[in-house]
């Protein structure tokens, strides 16, 4: 099979999970791309014990594995998405699938060689040009609706010489998109937690703009003062309290700037939000415990208008999830 005809498999496979789950499962049985199995919990260390002994020697058979199953949803959660027992009930399924008695911040360290980062950061070090042109595409899209939206807020107008855009960009990683946005010439705070990441990004990111790097948890940030734009790219969905960063964005951003969530697993889900189920993040979960929620859109919708925001996603194209920037505004009054 040829690189083009696996991408092109890959963004129809995102456009079927996109669907409601009746007509999904029907669509899978027609393009002979069967549901994930569910498996319960019993059942699940065999099976991810598999997979992490293909992800050395065969990194595409383990993605295989992990793409064949889905964990059975152990409880229904409560009616209310923004009640407190709602959220205990998130934080069990938590604590069910990572095997860990409670979360911590600490918990999402990533394990990687930092002199070798320096050189070749992810994702160019699995050589894959499908997966590096994904992760371009995506950054690109970011760049654009920043650009985008940094007009609307002006006017149209052009920032005069020597006032950069100021962006704070939450959970950077590997850095990116910190690196394009101060190659550009922002201004930009880049607010993450792990210590080797911080390191990476400060080496990686010269460039006509400046970068504060600041180590710490996205919860526990307080601005100096506001900033034109708040960016999450990946990293919103690690968040302990969404709900409560989301209020705090107010203080963070200044009347007339907006939020961009990048590339975040706001989709169709069975269930409003919660620690996901399928089987790339149930074996992250469990083998890192990472925080790996994911946000129905119609709950993320709900959330965005409870704490004052008025929010439009941007996509490239149908089931291109992994590329949609939702950018959100002040709602008048909020």
């Amino acid at each position: 099979m040829s690189d083009w005809s696996r991408t092109v498999l890959h963004l129809g496979g995102r456009a079927v999970d996109a669907l409601p789950p009746r007509l999904r499962s029907s669509v899978r049985s027609v393009l002979m791309r069967p549901e994930p199995r569910a498996v319960t919990l019993d059942e699940l260390d065999a099976v991810l014990a598999r997979a992490t002994a293909l992800m050395g020697p065969a990194p595409d058979e383990a993605r295989a594995v992990l793409d064949g199953i889905t964990l059975a949803l152990p409880a229904a959660p409560p009616e209310d998405p923004f009640s407190d027992a709602y959220r205990e009930w998130t934080w069990e399924l938590y604590r069910t699938i990572s095997g860990r008695a409670a979360y911590d911040t600490a918990h999402e360290a990533s394990p990687f060689d930092l002199v070798a980062a320096r050189e070749r950061p992810f994702p160019y070090q699995t050589g894959s040009l499908a997966l590096v042109g994904r992760d371009l595409v995506a950054r690109g899209h970011v760049l654009a609706c920043l650009a985008e939206a940094q007009a609307l807020a002006r006017g149209g107008a052009v920032p005069a010489p020597g006032e950069p855009l100021r962006v704070v960009e939450f959970g950077p990683g590997w850095g990116n998109l910190t690196c394009d946005l101060v190659a550009t010439g922002l201004d930009v705070t880049a607010v993450e937690l792990d210590e080797k990441f911080c390191q990476l990004i400060a080496h990686r990111c010269a460039g006509p703009g400046r970068v504060a790097v600041v180590q710490g948890d996205m919860l526990g940030f307080v601005a100096d003062e506001p900033f034109d734009a708040a960016v999450f790219f990946e990293s919103f969905h690690h968040c302990a309290d969404h709900v409560a960063m989301l209020r705090r964005l107010h203080d963070m951003v200044r009347p007339g700037g907006v939020v961009l969530f990048a590339a975040e697993p706001i989709q169709k889900l069975d269930y409003p939000w919660g620690p996901r189920l399928d089987g790339l993040s149930v074996w992250s979960s469990r083998t890192h415990g990472w925080l790996e929620l994911g946000f129905d859109n119609a709950y993320f919708d709900r959330a965005l208008a409870r704490t004052g925001w008025s929010a439009r996603r941007h996509r490239l194209g149908a089931g291109a999830g992994e590329t949609d920037v939702i950018v959100a505004h002040a709602a008048p009054g909020a």
